[in-house]
């Protein structure tokens, strides 16, 4: 027996083929799927399973018991991409247009009604507002979470919305769920989302969404974010319209295939 083999962790083996179950066409697992895709008795996968969801890594429905990938598995992903080069790369193009325009700007990627931010470059003497690492029921007033919506196909955008609770954070928040929707097809018709003091006040941003490079689905969205006493919607509308939409279609290409995570 090789070195490598005695030391070969069949406990991890088992956690990691867990986790690798879950893909876009299959978001949502149960015990029993778990134990027959890898051959494992059911005392087992419980453990294995009960595992993963006390350390955060999986979410289980205490009702129908079906599990599903929790945030932390994103962070998790997130922490690994920024190590890895598509990540690297992606950071040069970042920075490339901060140097040239002198903007902040975010990257995040979504995961149910949370944004997890993965790079983000503030305007040199600018006031402006970043998002935390990860923010949650931000969808319908930040203009990441209106470009990610979106990018989604319609039906599933309605639903979304229907299921999401709307918190006003300025008196400027959408909290209608009608106006949400309409302002969400808007979006998608110009090919870029606004913000406009919805999420803080003085905060002006427009965004473009992000998608798999494989499969195309909505992942994200790449912003850049103003100051109202620097500028206002219609100046950045005009002048950024076209490069936040070049800029999310090339960063699109450099995430890593996989990067979508099927939305329920």
């Amino acid at each position: 027996m090789s070195k490598g083999k005695y030391y070969f962790s069949k406990s991890l083996e088992k956690g990691l083929r867990i986790l690798a179950l879950f893909d876009a066409e299959t978001p949502v697992l149960n015990q029993s799927m778990v134990a027959k895709k890898l051959g494992l008795n059911m005392t087992s996968t419980y453990r294995y399973i009960n595992t993963l969801v006390e350390m955060g890594y999986l979410d289980k429905n205490p009702q129908t018991k079906e599990i599903r990938p929790a945030i932390q598995c994103l962070l998790m992903c997130v922490n690994l991409m920024q190590a890895a080069d598509n990540l690297k790369i992606i950071r040069r193009v970042v920075d490339d247009i901060h140097s040239s325009h002198n903007i902040s700007i975010d990257v995040a990627i979504a995961v149910e009604d949370t944004l997890v931010r993965i790079y983000h470059r503030e305007a040199e003497e600018a006031l402006t507002y970043s998002l935390p690492e990860s923010s949650r029921n931000c969808l319908h007033n930040t203009a990441l979470g209106k470009a990610y919506l979106a990018s989604l196909p319609d039906e599933e955008m309605v639903d979304k919305i229907e299921n999401m609770v709307l918190i006003a954070k300025t008196e400027k928040t959408i909290v209608d769920k009608e106006r949400l929707t309409e302002e969400i097809r808007l979006t998608r018709d110009r090919g870029f989302a606004l913000q406009e003091e919805e999420y803080l006040h003085g905060v002006l941003a427009i965004a473009a969404p992000l998608h798999d490079p494989v499969t195309v689905r909505g992942v994200g969205a790449v912003s850049f974010d103003f100051s109202v006493l620097e500028h206002s919607t219609e100046s950045i509308r005009r002048q950024y319209g076209g490069l936040i939409g070049a800029t999310a279609g090339t960063i699109s290409k450099l995430l890593p295939p996989g990067t979508a995570i099927r939305q329920q």
